[in-house]
């Protein structure tokens, strides 16, 4: 019982120690990406973007439109299609959901993609 204690409070002097951290790269994180949100069903939007956005797509039946450049692209849920000038990264998880892009800033040109569903993809286009 006494070790129990003892590592109790070590995980709690480490966890305290650590918090001031973790609380400035938030900060940081917060202050150079602007995140865009975008949730629902059956939504058309366009989205005009400066190259430090974020954006998340959630729902279904969702067209969308990003003019500029984008850091991420996140894609959740089903039937949602996405055209974009530039984006850095895209994670898409759901059914038949696309991304498709012209260019990126990484250094192949390519966007670094994760993709999880039927149907679903990200492709670059001329």
């Amino acid at each position: 019982m006494k070790n129990l204690k003892k590592i109790t409070s070590l995980l709690t002097l480490v966890f305290l120690f650590a918090l001031p951290f973790v609380s400035v790269a938030q900060k940081t994180n917060k202050e150079t990406a602007e995140t865009i949100n975008v949730a629902g069903s059956g939504i058309t939007r366009t989205i005009e973007a400066t190259g430090n956005e974020n954006i998340n797509i959630e729902g279904s039946d969702i067209n969308v439109v990003i003019i500029g450049n984008c850091n991420t692209i996140i894609v959740t849920g089903a039937a949602i299609k996405v055209k974009a000038q530039s984006v850095k990264v895209i994670r898409i998880h759901g059914a038949d959901c696309g991304v498709t892009y012209k260019s990126s800033p990484n250094k192949n040109g390519k966007a670094i993609s994760s993709i999880a569903g039927a149907g679903s993809y990200a492709t670059k286009i001329k």
